[in-house]
């Protein structure tokens, strides 16, 4: 276990020569929920919203039931038109849904200072997803159409936010797997930061449901094969884990600096504090503890705090052999001893793995943990395992004195992120 780590913010510019960014808005829809306070009472409740879907005999993987935590019933709450919503993925339906949800608790309606705010939105499996009956019926049938390339793109969210918010700041997509919409929240802060824009919507998009999709990271052996007890099929940290179930779902959040949300009197929920980027420069798919506590250690001294200033962490919690292990001891390398006193969370069980979206939900129920002094639990941790000896809230949830919270996003690729949020002050 490495020592106690002390940061002292010497790697970065001080803050006082920075805009401070602030979190001004929150929109979401998921397995669990399409507002915010559906999704926060049902993660808090401990409630999962995976469910088996039945199998489809094309594919060999799904002549067994498939798990997957599916957003379920948007038509009855989105606005988007009819034609559109044939013209675009479900990624970039989340995506829409979810920003003009951020928009609406932003109160941010001005057009004028809408058009310059950057759209930084990560996607990385939903074009795969969306391409799938596009080219069953080109090999079948020989048939294509001009909406397959605008529709399946990695960056079709982030563009159709803008084009149909008529937002003109920069615009781009982020794809680091696992870790795109963690990356996009603080490529998004540093450019508000920085002084580049004065806002921007950030955060993921993301739906995997695809039979294609689920039967290749099947055949990574990444899946749990629970289909008969599909809510306790994930089981983050917990000794008997067999794998992480896939969802989808989308996380938008409204950043401002400081200066720009106080000037129009916004509501401001937190302050992002730090944000840290690593590679582990190793392999595919296997995590390294040099690279996820590298990206905890930028984190935390970004934001000018010590390590004993957090007080939460919202974990990756894939519930894989691999990720679980690394990732608690990457936590105790940064951490030392303080690491056993805090609580380690992981809403995947909860949720899915929504891939490009899953980090922003993570913020966002970060961003609610800060504002009512309270963590959701880590459910269906069965039995402990020997190398996972985090207080991982297993018995519900819990009211704490929070601070300051960091959240773990580590993705296949090797790439690590880590962003640091705290009450504002």
């Amino acid at each position: 276990m490495g020592a106690h780590a002390q940061s002292d913010g010497k790697r970065f510019m001080s803050t006082n020569r920075l805009q401070r960014v602030v979190i001004t808005g929150i929109g979401l829809t998921s397995a669990i929920g399409h507002t915010v306070d559906d999704f926060w009472t049902n993660l808090l409740a401990g409630q999962s919203g995976v469910a088996a879907y039945p199998g489809d005999g094309r594919i060999r993987l799904t002549k067994e039931p498939y798990l997957f935590g599916k957003v379920k019933a948007l038509d009855a709450v989105e606005t988007i038109s009819t034609k559109l919503k044939r013209r675009v993925s479900n990624t970039s339906r989340f995506a829409l849904y979810a920003a003009q949800q951020a928009l609406a608790d932003a109160n941010l309606t001005d057009a004028a200072l809408l058009r310059e705010a950057a759209v930084i939105v990560g996607s990385s499996n939903g074009g795969f997803a969306h391409s799938d009956n596009f080219f069953k019926g080109y090999y079948d049938e020989g048939f294509s159409s001009p909406f397959v390339i605008p529709s399946v793109m990695n960056n079709a969210p982030s563009a159709n936010i803008s084009i149909h918010l008529g937002l003109k700041g920069p615009n781009m997509n982020v794809d680091s797997a696992c870790a795109s919409s963690a990356h996009s929240i603080g490529h998004a802060f540093n450019l508000i930061r920085f002084g580049k824009v004065k806002r921007a919507m950030t955060g993921g998009a993301d739906s995997a449901l695809s039979l294609g999709v689920i039967a290749a990271w099947k055949s990574l052996r990444a899946l749990s094969n629970r289909h008969q007890t599909p809510q306790q099929a994930c089981r983050p940290f917990s000794k008997d884990r067999d794998g992480t179930v896939l969802g989808e779902g989308a996380g938008i959040l409204i950043l401002e600096s400081e200066e720009a949300a106080l000037e129009r009197g916004a509501k401001i929920y937190a302050e992002v504090k730090g944000y840290g980027a690593t590679a582990d420069g190793y392999h595919l798919t296997k995590p390294t503890i040099e690279g996820q506590q590298g990206a905890m250690m930028q984190a935390i001294t970004d934001a000018s705090i010590n390590t004993t200033d957090i007080d939460y962490i919202n974990a990756h919690g894939t519930a894989t052999y691999l990720n679980d292990q690394v990732e608690s001891a990457s936590i105790k390398h940064v951490l030392g001893e303080y690491a056993y006193d805090l609580p380690v969370v992981s809403i995947k069980p909860m949720i899915g793995h929504s891939i490009g979206a899953v980090g922003a939900l993570e913020l966002i129920s970060c961003v609610l943990s800060l504002r009512d002094q309270i963590v959701p639990p880590t459910i269906n941790v069965v039995e402990a395992d020997p190398d996972c000896d985090l207080d991982y809230v297993t018995a519900g949830k819990r009211q704490l004195e929070i601070r300051n919270i960091m959240s773990n996003s580590f993705a296949f690729g090797g790439s690590n992120a880590a962003v640091v949020i705290g009450q504002y002050r």
